[in-house]
């Protein structure tokens, strides 16, 4: 039979292991359940939970006009700002409703620059990427943003995904409807 000391010891040894093993458990646990809480804030925050009034800049005005043409750092703006209504984003600088009308308007500027002096350089792509928007087809939104955020030496903010239906309409509902 064992000497009490060492009955002692041992049942102090087993004691401390399961109270350690208790602590370190909990707090795995409570790691876990932060780093699951920071992961939903982060799709939260790129759902567009938190839209800054300060980072847009679409005044409800028509961003072309039928006789104007804009330079082509605010023609891809405009394109740019156009993507964050589809794409999930962390950080979205800019924002300009998509609207037939806006499409067709951004068009008409590239067909008019064509060609011309004042022809832009990416003039394929936006031509491209417009097209297909003005077909109703916005699947290639998430690779017109980031090409543009490449330009543009985007550092945060690049696109992970397209929004789904139900993502875009609480965003719209959010960003243009308080307007």
């Amino acid at each position: 039979m064992p000497s009490t000391k060492t009955l002692v010891i041992s049942i102090t040894s087993m004691v401390v292991l399961i109270l350690g093993l208790t602590y370190w458990f909990i707090s795995d646990l409570d790691w876990s359940l932060k780093e699951k809480t920071q992961e939903a804030e982060a799709i939260s925050d790129e759902k567009g939970s938190t839209v800054d009034p300060e980072r847009y800049v679409d005044d409800s005005e028509e961003s072309i006009t039928s006789d104007g043409v804009p330079s082509e750092s605010k023609f891809q703006d405009y394109i740019h700002g156009m993507t964050h209504q589809k794409v999930i984003a962390k950080d979205k600088w800019g924002i300009y409703q998509i609207s037939e009308e806006r499409i067709d308007n951004m068009l008409e500027v590239l067909d008019k620059v064509k060609g011309t002096p004042k022809e832009y350089k990416y003039q394929d792509f936006y031509t491209e990427a417009l097209t297909e928007w003005d077909k109703g087809n916005f699947t290639n939104a998430v690779d017109v943003h980031n090409y543009i955020w490449n330009l543009n030496g985007g550092t945060i903010g690049k696109a992970k995904r397209l929004m789904t239906t139900e993502e875009e309409q609480a965003y719209i509902d959010k960003t243009y409807d308080k307007r």
